[in-house]
């Protein structure tokens, strides 16, 4: 165990080597990582917007995002989802700029996305683009909340997109679960309402248009001072303080004061509840809710979290451990669900097995023996500063990702946090005192406790409005044991053995791409010294490829089932690595296995060599296998129940893909499976595989060789591997397959594969898709409101190019999805044609600072390099040759390949459908699929190995590979 002297060591070793936990950045004192190259700085404007300005150095995209405080919790009776909705029509039309698609149109001509999404207190918008186009995208975002028109026509066709969206999930169980569990909750606790909106609640009555409501809804929330603005880019803090004063002082500023009611989460006295939810999946889950005071004003102290840590913590003595060695359970989560000014909840999750079901009493007594357990003994000082020190140590050494992605985090925080935590609140952690940390477990009780069971079978006597969930809800007939059982197997964690102490980063010599330090009969060895993002961390990934399991269902189904054993085996083991942000993940894939490790470096060899242990002696008893049998079986049949197009989306590459095996195919393989012969697998794997290691991080390249060498001395190389699997090459012509599915919804999914495998066909394909996408949605969605599921893009596979275009309906046949995809193909002819020079630049400047934009952090680095190191494109230039082929693009060229692949048919068309055939097109299945020919691709040859570790062989080996 850890004392305190420890972790006041681990402050001085961050502190030897410089790493102060904050710096302080403009006024008023914003703290900040002191890794963090972004400059900040606060702003409250005239009509009390307060905004956020972040200068992002060299970035190649810029963003906004803007949050209101009001979400779903606010909709006037009777108009559930009116806040949902409003958010919708802020997209369609301002006064400056009236088309509906302008604001998309521009966004994604100029290499950027856009969304908005409705929470139960807040709606947020946001956007990213090409860093020069950052006034254009203001300039058409800012209106939004300035002069909307609401046009009429549109209030009516968006209202069925609305309603789309909410077909779209009638089967989704996690809307269905979501919307049930409401209804045990107090109806004057708003949050317990309706929130998506459909033709019911949101169309035209005798005495109330939807229109007028909907304006009377914006002009009493969509006030500046209910509004918090981030805007980031590669700007002077000045000039992006300009665009935000010249756009957004006109916002108004409402005369209206709003405050949300005090209202308990649960009527008083309701509580203890058991309430039963009947699932569309094969779903085994007992869910605790508990109703607690509100913890963001304890946001520096986050006594949630901590409980949520030790109750969700899963290695040695916890409620997981126990739970999965009696068989009853196979994961547990534990946090914060719910969080308003006046209340919060807290949720633990347990997924049950089979047996679980017949032991819910003692499962519930175990959860509530280890409340009593941490309420009785308290929580020792080195779990608190722990938690501290974890928190400060990913503050410290924080990495953006996603730029929209931070601009929208901001914006909620600033709706919560004080002005100089904006940054810093998720991660400020201060040691909650035992009164704090009483108050909230004093809330931990069966008597305080909604506790549902969520399983297919479970008695009911009742259906959610909504959704049409079959549910019960009764009093708790639960008692607590008077005598404690478990006491004995529980007991709270101990000090964290992964917590990093060499901080220190060695990386090599900087290189541009990865070098092959080492390569010899089927193994090699890539390294890639770190130098851009300068922290103690390190990505693994090593793909261990077994000829057998590429042609094999049998072998693949093995391999699922040996990945899961062993991930099993680790859990108690890797749980605290994970939480010292050290995480790992064993995976099969359609050749092999593949290893992921990646976090701060110290340990990494630690975690790696426990991995391959357990590989190498994977142990699993009769109990065990079942478990894992079933829980694979389970997964795929709940595979067959995704929604609609992603069913179609999945046929579709398992018929294109050779070889290939669908969830279908799978099921009776899996259930015939055997213990015995997963046994024999494992001790089989090995005899004939090869190996690469990539190794991506500030660390030396010694230790590099090292983590080679551990690689090497558990799963040796000893055969060069063919290819994975390739794409077959479909005859031109247009052909469709039926997917049936138990859904109200239909979908058209067309996929037309292109013939040419060079770079300058996937930068053409590329192009067009981008130029077609917006249209596409903004026909197909907007204008003839077909369905709220729709979009056009890019598909490229095993290199060769494609496009796809998908819609989901709840009303539109797949025959009338493919009649008006056709008439648009043939007026987006005209468009092209009279496109100008001046836009179709904008478009291809767009897709270039797509393709080119820089990584933002080191894991999404290694991940590119990675991409094409499973290639085998050992030039390591994939999107950088692409770019390169865009800017060479002209237009006469796009007009060609237009014609030729979508009017002409000289591309093949697949389609997947389901809900009714389109005539005129050919069954798929006339095809022979093994008299298809398969796409070859372009080779690479193998550089030399770096740094003079030459081998006795490896001249051979690289002949073999190229």
């Amino acid at each position: 165990m850890f004392s305190p002297r420890y972790w006041t060591f681990i402050l001085i070793v961050l502190a030897a080597f410089g790493y102060s936990m904050f710096r302080i950045s403009q006024s008023p004192d914003l703290i900040v990582s002191p890794a963090d190259a972004y400059s900040y700085r606060y702003m409250e404007l005239e009509n009390g917007l307060k905004v956020m300005l972040v200068r992002t150095p060299e970035a190649d995209k810029a963003s906004a995002a803007l949050s209101v405080n009001v979400g779903s919790m606010d909709d006037p009776e009777g108009r559930e989802g009116l806040a949902h909705f409003l958010e919708h029509m802020l997209f369609l039309g301002t006064e400056p700029f009236p088309e509906p698609d302008e604001y998309q149109q521009f966004i994604k001509q100029n290499g950027g996305s856009h969304n908005a999404f409705t929470s139960y207190a807040q709606t947020t918008y946001f956007f990213d683009v090409d860093n020069e186009q950052l006034s254009g995208a203001l300039e058409r975002f800012a209106p939004f909340f300035i002069s909307p028109t609401f046009n009429e026509a549109y209030v009516d066709r968006e209202k069925n997109a609305v309603h789309a969206e909410y077909s779209a999930n009638l089967k989704e169980d996690g809307r269905r679960i979501f919307s049930a569990q409401k209804m045990a909750m107090n109806p004057e606790f708003t949050f317990s309402n309706f929130s998506t909106g459909n033709l019911d609640t949101l169309s035209d009555r005798d005495d109330s248009k939807i229109r007028d409501e909907l304006i009377s809804f914006y002009k009493t929330h969509y006030s500046s001072d209910r509004m918090t603005l981030v805007i980031a880019g590669d700007y002077e803090l000045d000039q992006l303080g300009n665009k935000a004063r010249n756009l957004f002082s006109d916002v108004p500023k409402r005369d209206v004061h709003f405050e949300r009611p005090d209202v308990p989460v649960f009527v008083p006295e309701q509580l203890p509840l058991d309430m039963h939810i009947k699932p569309v999946k094969e779903i085994r889950e007992l869910r605790f809710t508990f109703p607690l005071p509100e913890i963001l004003s304890q946001y520096q102290h986050k006594p949630v979290q901590l409980l949520s840590n030790l109750i969700g913590h899963e290695g040695d003595g916890s409620i997981l451990a126990l739970l999965k060695k009696k068989g009853w359970a196979e994961s547990l989560s534990a946090g914060r669900s719910l969080s308003t000014r006046h209340a919060s909840t807290m949720v633990v999750g347990i997924g049950l097995t089979k047996s679980g079901l017949l032991h819910q009493e003692e499962i519930t007594s175990i959860l509530m023996e280890y409340i009593d357990l941490i309420r009785t003994n308290g929580i020792p000082e080195y779990i608190k500063e722990e938690q501290k020190m974890l928190n400060e140590m990913t503050f410290r050494f924080q990495e953006h990702g996603p730029i929209s992605n931070y601009t929208t985090r901001l914006s909620s925080n600033m709706l919560i946090f004080p002005v100089e935590d904006t940054v810093y609140g998720d991660y400020r952690s201060e040691p909650a005192s035992d009164e704090l940390m009483s108050k909230y477990l004093s809330n931990l009780t069966a008597d305080n406790m909604l506790r549902v069971l969520i399983a297919p079978g479970v008695d009911t006597d009742t259906t959610d409005p909504w959704y049409g969930t079959e549910i019960k809800i009764r009093p708790s007939d639960y008692r607590k044991p008077e005598t404690s059982e478990w006491t004995g197997a529980l007991h709270l964690p101990k000090a964290n053995p992964f917590v990093p102490e060499n901080l220190e980063t060695a990386p090599g010599e900087a290189s541009d791409t990865p070098e092959l330090v080492a390569s010899e009969n089927g193994y090699q060895l890539w390294y890639y010294p770190e130098h851009e993002f300068d922290a103690p961390r390190a990505q693994v990934l090593i793909s261990i490829k077994v000829p057998e399991i590429k042609d094999s269902a049998e072998q693949r189904v093995l391999a699922r089932l040996y990945a899961r054993t062993v991930t099993e085996a680790l859990n108690t083991y890797s749980y605290p690595a994970s939480l010292a942000g050290l995480n790992y993940r064993l995976s099969a894939t359609s050749d092999g296995l593949e290893i992921a490790v990646g976090g701060y470096f110290d340990k990494l060899p630690v975690l790696l060599e426990q991995i391959f242990t357990e590989m190498k002696n994977m142990n699993i008893s009769g109990e065990e296998f079942n478990r894992y049998q079933a829980s694979l079986i389970r997964a795929l049949e709940n595979n067959l129940k995704a929604r609609p197009y992603q069913r179609t989306l999945a046929d579709l590459k398992n018929w294109i893909i050779e070889p290939s095996f669908s969830d279908t195919d799978l099921l009776p393989v899996v259930k015939s499976a055997t213990k015995e012969a997963l046994e024999q697998f494992a001790a089989q794997l090995g005899n004939t595989l090869s190996v690469t290691t990539y190794v991506h991080g500030t660390l030396s390249a010694e230790s590099a060789e090292n983590i080679g060498a551990i690689t090497q001395k558990y799963y040796p190389a000893n055969t060069v591997t063919d290819a994975d699997s390739r794409l077959l090459k479909a005859p031109a012509g247009q052909y469709q397959q039926a997917v049936v599915q138990d859904h109200p919804d239909k979908v058209m999914t067309l996929y037309l594969q292109g013939s040419d495998t060079s770079d300058m066909a996937r930068a053409e394909a590329g192009l067009l898709a981008q130029m077609i996408s917006s249209p596409y949605y903004q026909y197909m969605r907007t204008e003839q409101q077909l369905g709220y599921i729709v979009f056009a893009t890019a598909y490229p596979q095993k290199s060769v190019p494609g496009l796809l275009f998908i819609v989901q309906s709840p009303t539109a046949s797949p025959e009338e999805m493919m009649n008006h995809s056709r008439i648009f193909f043939r007026d987006y002819e005209g468009k092209l044609e009279t496109m100008s020079d001046e836009e179709f630049a904008l478009f291809q400047e767009g897709l270039i600072t797509r393709l080119t934009e820089k990584p933002k952090n080191m894991g999404e680095k290694a991940a590119n390099f990675w991409a094409d190191l499973s290639t085998e494109r050992y030039t390591f230039d994939t999107r950088q040759a692409i770019a390169d082929e865009v800017v060479n693009i002209t237009k006469t060229q796009i007009l060609n390949l237009y014609r030729r692949a979508v009017l002409n048919n000289e591309w093949s068309w697949l389609l997947f459908e389901k809900g009714g055939k389109v005539n005129d097109m050919t069954a798929l299945e006339t095809l022979d699929r093994s008299s298809l020919e398969q796409f070859e691709l372009p080779e690479y040859p193998l550089p030399a190995v770096s740094g003079g570790h030459t081998t006795e062989d490896g001249g051979d080996d690289q002949d073999s590979a190229e």
